[in-house]
C-alpha cells in the first residue's frame, strides 16, 4: 500500500533551518521514498512499511541527538499528486 505522510518538523531553537534540511536530506537518501517540500511541510511517499521505518528511524536520530523539537504528521493512505513545482533537497 502506498502512503503519503505530510510532516512538519519544528526545532525549538533559534537557528532552525539546518536541522530541518538535515532531516529532509536523510529521507531523500532512502531509495523508494519520494520526498517533496514546500514552505510549510515535507511530504514523504512510498510503500507503507518503508515510509514508516525511515520516518521512525530519522526522527529517533533527531530526538537522541537531544535537539528540542516538535513534529506534526498526517498519514494519508494513498499517493497524492505532488510532483509539480515542489522543491527537493
Amino acid at each position: 500500500m502506498i502512503i503519503t505522510i505530510e510532516m512538519s518538523h519544528y526545532p525549538l531553537v533559534d537557528v532552525y533551518e539546518g536541522p530541518i534540511i538535515s532531516l529532509i536530506k536523510k529521507l531523500n537518501k532512502v531509495e523508494g521514498l519520494d520526498v517533496y517540500t514546500n514552505a510549510m511541510s515535507t511530504y514523504v511517499q512510498g510503500e507503507y512499511d518503508l515510509v514508516m521505518e525511515h520516518i521512525t528511524k530519522t526522527l529517533k536520530d533527531v530526538f537522541v541527538d537531544g535537539l528540542p523539537s516538535s513534529t506534526v504528521m498526517k498519514i494519508i493512505p494513498m499517493k497524492l499528486s505532488l510532483d509539480k513545482g515542489w522543491k527537493t533537497f
